[in-house]
């Protein structure tokens, strides 16, 4: 008879979580993750059997929490320019109590060269329709408010959002001078099609 869980298994993930965003797929040890976890060698290999099976978990939260939130910020009732803002700082804010940028699991896992596992990409490029599909529907609502013209293409401007988006992620990177991500933004939010 298997021996009874005796810690959350959610908790465990979100920690998880926490070592995966910091030090990627690569980066992030067996140890490092038991550590962060607080769990046993037999606890986190007969719960969880591998890394690559945690770190799917850890996606799977990640798409729950933060890409349904995304979704649901892109299709509040505000106008499309303020909802385009907040997505933008959203994107670039920093981590509570830090001075470093919070970033983006997916993205880091979209650019992680280190995973290679199928279910854990598959997952990756679902988050991506899902993320694209997002932006189409704010771009939709857009047009049927009046905010932009009808003939716009949404998911070209979807597409470009998407990837200033991950442009402002991959800077981010390199912590650059506030006032850099601040032109990006204005610039993008200039640029928007009315």
């Amino acid at each position: 008879m298997a021996r009874p869980q005796i810690f959350n298994e959610d908790i465990v993930i979100e920690k998880a979580l926490d070592v995966f965003w910091q030090k990627g797929f690569g980066g992030a040890s067996t140890r490092d993750l038991i550590d962060a976890a607080g769990i046993s060698n037999g606890s986190f290999f007969n719960s969880f059997g591998d890394k690559k099976t945690l770190y799917l978990k850890c996606l799977q939260k990640y798409d729950t929490v933060y890409i349904t939130a995304l979704e649901n910020l892109l299709i509040v009732p505000l106008k499309f320019k303020e909802k385009i803002k907040s997505v933008l700082l959203e994107a670039t804010k920093k981590a509570a109590g830090k001075d470093t940028y919070e970033g983006c699991f997916f993205f880091n896992t979209s650019i992680d060269s280190s995973v290679d596992d199928a279910a854990i990409l598959g997952l990756a490029d679902a988050i991506h329709q899902r993320v694209e599909k997002a932006f189409v529907s704010a771009v939709d609502m857009a047009k049927e408010a009046g905010e932009i013209s009808k003939d716009i293409k949404s998911i070209q401007l979807a597409q470009y959002l998407f990837n200033i988006v991950n442009g402002l992620r991959a800077l981010l990177l390199n912590s650059p001078h506030q006032s850099t991500i601040d032109n990006i933004i204005n610039t993008t939010l200039d640029l928007l099609p009315s």
